[in-house]
């Protein structure tokens, strides 16, 4: 039996060694961090419960490719409820509110009925959310692995949002937003996702939740990894945490070992990455093994951006039922380090009884944070470790004064129990600036995928999100399965999917 080292015990991890498991392959998982699961996470404070990850999942829609490859991994099933919310984002601005409802009818009278003087550029919109309830992220296999049936039948399906995708990538949020007139639709457009994505992205998230494949299951990240982690003990594998990997050793055109920080080596026949690609890169591996595709993503910052967030999370004493999940509305002006912020995106744990003590209810703001405001938050803990928690104190405080401005009814309410920077991405899963992504797909250039391998080492596999702009669960738990049937058909085995 052939044996498999996987560093790094986030999704993509967990996924490759359940499906080595299933095909036959021994597995050990060697984890940094003291539990598995990566940047699908959770734990307590003051008696909350903190998700720092998912708020709604591709693939929730039985289907779809990617519902059957959760429900291989036991993320999902007819056992596991998912919560399905009617509306994905209630915006707020002078005066004026406007949902983004699943039901695409709802939304277009509601939109045209806001503003009418935009009632071209809103059909155009709300068709364009049709043709991408449509997109069903191919999941089950490589596509250098299709048959030419299979390959054929992808581009047939793929086919009604081809034709408007190719012009819808070359064009940024920003750009996309000036078609409206009303400032409320055009706030509609850049308030979830970062402005330098391009429009296509965002009409992909919404198609997906209007297509009722964006839900989330029940109990959160916490639920997704400790059935990934359940499953993967029952198949005979075996997860060390606190093992974090240094270096790579070398045969002879193979990697021969792997060595941990606490001096500890282990060996195996093939080696799976499936940590962020900057550690494997700029840790684990020699310089010389980073190869075109990820040269050209971490240097060309314009086409190539990352992102991430400022996390604060609160206990309210009050009833938080009438916000619904997910809030963004204006506010006056705050600063985070040293950059002026407007608005506030807010997500509400309600549907969630039990993140929360009784009678009590959790509330969690993001703030999107770039490149450089990462490096700030590195600079402060690096150096000022006092002012990083000032500055992190500081920051949470603006926003609980504006959160109490915004509904008056949580006045004196609101208690701060954790708050998040970039910098804490980056400290506990070793995410690359920080980001819980992957690289933001621009209009500057296509959206490309890796396949995982690197040239000169035959017997390493490369997992995770950063494979497959823009990252996110889906995209990690699928390389975890690509690997392990690339590697099945180069052991010349059959892959068992279980």
């Amino acid at each position: 039996m052939k044996k498999i080292a996987i560093i790094g015990g986030g999704v993509a991890g967990l996924s490759a060694g359940i499906y080595a498991l299933k095909s036959g392959f021994a597995c050990d998982i060697y984890e940094q961090h003291i539990f598995a699961g990566g940047q699908c996470t959770s734990w307590k404070r003051k008696g909350y419960h903190i998700d720092n990850c998912v708020h709604w999942l591709t693939g929730t829609n039985p289907a779809t490719q990617m519902h059957q490859v959760w429900k291989e991994l036991h993320v999902l099933g007819d056992d596991i409820p998912v919560i399905q919310n009617e509306s994905f984002l209630h915006l707020e601005s002078e005066g004026e509110s406007l949902d983004l409802w699943q039901d695409t009818h709802r939304l277009r009278q509601d939109l045209l009925q806001l503003s009418p003087v935009d009632a071209d550029a809103i059909n155009e919109f709300v068709d364009q959310i049709e043709v991408y309830k449509g997109m069903d992220m191919p999941a089950l296999k490589p596509v250098e692995q299709l048959s030419i049936k299979e390959f054929w039948q992808l581009l047939k399906k793929l086919r009604p949002i081809g034709k408007i995708h190719g012009k819808l990538s070359r064009i940024s949020l920003q750009q996309y937003a000036k078609r409206f007139k009303h400032p409320l639709l055009q706030k509609m457009i850049l308030a979830y996702m970062p402005h330098t994505y391009n429009v296509s992205s965002w009409l992909f998230v919404l198609g997906t939740f209007c297509s009722g494949n964006g839900a989330l299951p029940k109990g959160g990240s916490e639920g997704i990894t400790h059935r990934m982690i359940d499953q993967f003990l029952a198949l005979g594998g075996t997860i060390h945490t606190r093992k974090k990997a240094v270096a790579f050793t070398y045969g002879k055109k193979c990697i021969s070992g792997v060595t941990f920080s606490d001096g500890t080596t282990a060996t195996a026949d093939y080696y799976i990455a499936a940590c962020d690609t900057a550690v494997t890169f700029k840790q684990l591996l020699h310089p010389k093994y980073i190869d075109k595709f990820f040269k050209e993503h971490y240097s060309n910052k314009q086409a190539h951006p990352v992102y991430s967030s400022f996390n604060t999370y609160l206990a309210v004493d009050a009833d938080t039922s009438f916000l619904g999940d997910t809030t963004w509305f204006d506010c006056y002006p705050y600063w985070a380090v040293g950059r002026v912020q407007k608005n506030i995106l807010l997500k509400n744990f309600a549907s969630e009884p039990g993140f929360s003590p009784a009678g009590k209810n959790l509330l969690q703001t993001l703030l999107v944070q770039y490149e450089d405001d990462f490096e700030r938050w590195e600079d402060l803990y690096l150096r000022y470790p006092e002012k990083y928690k000032e500055e992190k104190a500081r920051l949470a405080q603006q926003i609980v004064e504006r959160l109490e401005t915004q509904f008056p009814v949580f006045k004196g309410k609101i208690e701060v129990i954790e708050t998040v920077s970039p910098y804490s991405f980056y400290r506990f899963c070793g995410a690359y600036k920080g980001s819980y992504m992957s690289f933001i797909l621009t209009p500057y250039a296509p959206k490309k995928s890796h396949k995982g391998r690197i040239k000169g080492l035959s017997n390493l596999y490369l997992s995770g999100q950063w494979l497959q702009p823009p990252g996110g669960l889906p995209n990690a738990a699928v390389t975890g399965r690509f690997t392990i049937q690339r590697l099945c058909k180069s052991e010349g085995i059959p892959f068992n999917q279980g």
